[in-house]
């Protein structure tokens, strides 16, 4: 009876930390036209990888499910001609329940690193957003003095958007979405 016992034991154990090494993705599209796509989920450091996953959208839904022994950036995107509505968008694969939303500006969460790479994304968006405008107003720039005044706030924009990259680098010091981000920012 005591070896029963411990098999049981053993076997639970075994079952309760593999369980925690499996990532669930739901996600959503904002229009029935999509139904009947792909959803593709490749790693996004291996060009023409072997790892790479889709399925179908079905009531504008998705669901990936697999194991994540660690943390890795992945990609989701649609084929080629629907890019041009539905972003395609960084996710980090990791243990838990990831919720993600592709669209024109696509979003995600719900695990810790997803969290924080959502954050960096929408204030990697917002500075973009600042030095594209600047880009513009310089292109439209009538005398040198103002076109050099844009340039001028567009490097700081830059230079503040890498500043704040390294700094949430370091408050998340030792995870894969601090590596990426100093990745992305100082190749």
């Amino acid at each position: 009876m005591k070896k029963i016992s411990t098999g049981f034991l053993l076997v639970w154990l075994f079952l309760s930390c593999t369980a925690d090494k499996t990532f669930v993705i739901e996600g959503t599209l904002p229009h029935s036209k999509y139904n009947g796509e792909l959803v593709f989920l490749l790693p996004f450091a291996e060009k023409g990888s072997e790892r790479v996953d889709s399925v179908l959208v079905e009531n504008k839904t998705f669901r990936f499910e697999g194991k994540a022994d660690s943390a890795e950036v992945w990609i989701l995107r649609m084929r080629h001609l629907l890019r041009m509505d539905i972003q395609e968008h960084l996710i980090m694969i990791e243990p838990g329940n990831i919720w993600v939303q592709l669209d024109s500006v696509s979003s995600s969460g719900g695990t810790p690193q997803n969290d924080k790479l959502q954050e960096w994304k929408e204030a990697r968006l917002k500075s973009h957003k600042i030095t594209h405008l600047l880009w513009t107003m310089s292109r439209q720039a009538s005398h040198d003095s103002i076109k050099q005044q844009i340039r001028s706030r567009w490097e700081q924009e830059n230079t503040a958007f890498k500043e704040f990259s390294r700094r949430f680098a370091q408050e998340n010091k030792g995870t894969e979405v601090a590596r990426f981000v100093l990745e992305i920012t100082d190749p």
